[in-house]
């Protein structure tokens, strides 16, 4: 639980609380997630060698925590499967070792060990075996300061549990247990949660009422940008969407800001995009010109990945968009990966395409087109090198529309700013009724088990209305008009 805690806390109430009826159904991908894990661990376990004692088949709770605590105290050197328990806490790591004659827990897990920027450890899979340490140190068997992840790349990861983490230097350990107090209070009722609109609630089962629930509190995750840790820092002042619409910032761009963590100038745009929020008939606007215009070929750029796959990059989508004596033509182009083996030759065949033409401009939405490019380098450093792909999204000729454009210079009156709001705010949809990646991801897995060229077309189909999406909002972006943030308060009100 402290885990689901750390992840989402409103989540870790419903579990608990909520009225089962209002779950939605686990979707397609999130349970290929969890097999894929399954099978993760399964192969991680299975290469462990001697000197295992192995608890996975005792079904009896009381029997495996007994079977724990006995090979704990023998000289075993590795324990799957067992049970730790003090008190009301309880721990149910992958794997517990010996590291220099002290017992040492961890998880296998199917996602990376370290967060984003491959420094830090990743904060859920942290607090979850910094659980497991300090249940180990208070039973008598071990550090409460260390603890380890077998990640994606099946390699451990351990973690210093006492190091600081927190610019007020609280450690992982002292997050954990912060944590599970608040668990405690959730579990007994004793503590409200709050729930905080973000990318991952898409994968629960509990998006629906959560997002009834933000929208009836006009929740300030409401606003583009605002995740968790903004709202919560905004609550003493502006505790809803209303609220921060209505709020007093002091004018002055050198004013110190009223909320800690969140310059004045962060802050006006927050309130803006409250306000447009608000205001009935609201549009979009950008608050400089953008320098945008159609260009003589235009290549907008997609690609689909499987994570469950070590990232496989299985499709290259391109819509080439041009402009001639006789009007506008478009053509789709697409790069098809069949399973692993065909990842090298189509992104080969896509370098070759995008870097043919060098006057043509290229398009793609958010950094990830490009994180992946450098990837695939990495991989297959025959078919190009890292200054070929660094060539190919300079600036001057690869614009990011996401961070480049939209999240800097414009603003929209929707909740989010992802390709799929905006294209439908300009009008576009996507044929498919099941469009995401998530479901493409499924559909794809669904393919190499059955290698049904049907759902081929699906997959294709979908990245084709991707990169098709691209060109209408650039082509909205392109016709935005430049004005100041709108006027308060507005004649009427949508929250």
């Amino acid at each position: 639980m402290i885990r689901d805690v750390a992840i989402c806390e409103r989540r870790a109430r419903h579990d608990l609380h909520g009225d089962p009826a209002g779950r939605d159904p686990v979707s397609a991908f999130v349970q290929l997630l969890w097999e894929g894990g399954r099978q993760h661990e399964e192969v991680v376990l299975a290469a462990i060698g001697e000197g295992v004692v192995d608890l996975r088949d005792l079904a009896d709770p009381d029997h495996r925590f007994v079977a724990t605590i006995d090979a704990l105290e023998s000289d075993a050197r590795i324990i799957l499967g067992g049970r730790l328990e003090v008190d009301d806490r309880l721990g149910l790591p992958d794997i517990i070792e010996r590291d220099d004659g002290e017992w040492v827990a961890g998880d296998v897990k199917s996602g990376c060990a370290l967060d984003a920027d491959g420094k830090r450890p990743r904060l859920e899979y942290a607090v979850q075996v910094a659980h497991y340490a300090e249940l180990l140190a208070d039973l008598g068997h071990g550090s409460p300061n260390a603890g380890f992840v077998i990640g994606r790349d099946g390699e451990r990861t351990f973690y210093d549990l006492s190091a600081r983490w927190r610019r007020d230097g609280a450690s992982l350990t002292d997050i954990t247990a912060t944590l599970a107090d608040r668990a405690r209070g959730i579990r007994d009722g004793n503590s409200e949660s709050r729930g905080a609109l973000s990318a991952i609630c898409k994968l629960c089962h509990w998006q629906t009422v959560c997002k009834a629930e933000l929208k009836e509190a006009g929740d300030a995750t409401l606003i583009a940008g605002v995740g968790r840790s903004v709202r919560d820092a905004l609550l003493p002042i502006a505790p809803s969407v209303r609220a921060l619409a209505d709020l007093d910032i002091p004018a002055a761009a050198t004013a110190k800001s009223p909320v800690a963590g969140v310059g004045i100038e962060r802050l006006r745009r927050f309130q803006d995009r409250a306000r447009l929020l608000l205001t009935p008939g609201a549009q979009p606007y950008a608050r400089r010109p953008l320098g945008l215009a159609r260009a003589a070929r235009e290549l907008h750029f997609d690609i689909e990945a499987d994570p469950s796959r070590d990232n496989l990059i299985y499709l290259h989508g391109i819509l080439d968009r041009r402009l001639g004596p006789d009007g506008q033509t478009e053509e789709y182009v697409q790069f098809f990966a069949d399973g692993p083996t065909g990842e090298r030759d189509a992104f080969a065949a896509t370098m070759d395409f995008l870097t043919a033409d060098q006057s043509a401009m290229i398009y793609y939405y958010s950094k990830y087109e490009r994180t992946s490019f450098r990837l695939l380098q990495s991989r297959y450093p025959e078919v190009c090198s890292p200054e070929d792909i660094e060539r190919l999204f300079d600036p001057k000729r690869a614009i990011d529309l996401l961070f480049d454009v939209i999240m800097p210079h414009t603003e929209w009156p929707t909740s989010n700013v992802s390709i799929k709001t905006l294209a439908r705010y300009v009008g576009f949809d996507w044929r498919d009724v099941d469009a995401s990646g998530a479901s493409s991801i499924v559909w794809y897995d669904d393919y190499i088990r059955s290698g049904d060229p049907a759902i081929r077309e699906r997959i294709v189909i979908y990245n084709m209305d991707d990169v098709r999406a691209s060109a209408a909002v650039l082509d909205g972006l392109i016709a935005l008009p430049v004005m100041p943030p709108p006027a308060w308060p507005p004649t009427g009100s949508r929250m």
